[in-house]
């Protein structure tokens, strides 16, 4: 998770309560970062506008410090709000000033008005900036917070909490966290939690706390076949059928034979554990099926600048786009 000069200041009366719009000088497009996606905030006037400056500042001209003192001025606006302080703390831990952004996570977790739902966010980033400053004690204490809140498992909090354990020597409950986030993995890679945690990132943190148990002595069995793999096999499976539809009967053998391997597949995944929701194969099949559209559109274009849309591959190419639309909608909800 990410933590997540140029200087505004208010006249005195708007600190006393007054609204007195300051107009934002117009920035060249050239001094802003290439992938700012952010507008600039037309006044400053409120404590949303200061935000928005704040961040433009940050993510759009990468001036941290800037966005410090722009935050700053949030603050002042309504000390009450635990909104500025939590994104003031981010900008801090961006500049690695990681005290002061303890204490502005500090702040949010006092006020815990729980409106905004950063008081989570905000026991994980200070227990990261308390591993920074070599607090990792605390920064356990932080993470045991939020395991403990009732929020739901979550691999990340485990994972984090069973490497500070480590780093100062306790190894029992390291392991035991460890173990916590392998099973969580393991789900998240197999879509229980449905497709959202299918991806890389949790296959390889799988495959690193796999080690980690390793090395401590603990014997990790690692399954031939998991859930995860039979969806992702039926998904390019069923690609793979629709674009041969564009060539041959759905009677022809190279079907059948697409047909028979999706059976097999099918047959396997409803005797897997843990049961996946039908939900997730259907958007597995479905996101795969987007993915192989864009890439025929970018080879369609290149065949473009060559031949006619009459062309022999170029009518291939339309006719497997419009199968693979129709698997999208054999698999809508």
């Amino acid at each position: 998770m990410k933590f997540t000069s140029f200087f505004y200041t208010l006249p005195a009366l708007l600190l006393l309560g007054y609204s007195i719009p300051l107009v934002v000088a117009q920035i060249p497009d050239s001094q802003l970062s290439p992938d700012c996606q952010m507008p600039r905030p037309a006044t400053l006037n409120s404590v949303n506008d200061f935000l928005a400056m704040g961040h433009f500042q940050q993510d759009c001209l990468k001036d941290v410090s800037a966005a410090v003192s722009t935050f700053t001025q949030a603050i002042k606006l309504n000390p009450y709000a635990e909104e500025p302080y939590y994104h003031r703390a981010n900008a801090y831990a961006a500049m690695e000033n990681y005290q002061a952004a303890v204490a502005d996570y500090s702040k949010v977790i006092q006020k815990n008005t729980g409106r905004l739902g950063l008081t989570s966010a905000a026991y994980w980033n200070r227990a990261r900036a308390y591993e920074k400053l070599g607090e990792k004690t605390k920064a356990i204490s932080d993470l045991t917070q939020l395991i403990g809140n009732n929020r739901g498992p979550n691999a990340d909090e485990y994972v984090f909490r069973a490497n500070l354990y480590k780093d100062v020597g306790n190894k029992q409950s390291a392991i035991a966290d460890y173990k916590v986030a392998e099973k969580l993995l393991q789900q998240y890679v197999d879509g229980v939690f449905d497709t959202g945690y299918m991806d890389d990132r949790y296959q390889q943190m799988l495959d690193k706390t796999r080690k980690e148990l390793s090395s401590m002595g603990v014997a990790v069995t690692i399954p031939k076949v998991t859930t995860g793999s039979i969806l992702r096999t039926i998904a390019t499976t069923e690609v793979e059928r629709a674009l041969n539809l564009a060539r041959f009967i759905p009677s022809s053998p190279n079907i059948q034979y697409f047909d028979t391997q999706l059976e097999d597949l099918y047959q396997q995944l409803a005797t897997t554990q843990p049961q996946v929701d039908k939900s997730v194969v259907k958007n597995l099949i479905s996101n795969a099926a987007y993915e192989k559209m864009d890439s025929l559109k970018t080879e369609r274009s290149q065949l473009l600048a060559k031949y006619t849309p009459y062309h022999p591959n170029i009518k291939l190419i339309d006719i497997q786009t419009t199968e693979l639309e129709s698997l999208i909608r054999r698999n809508k909800f």
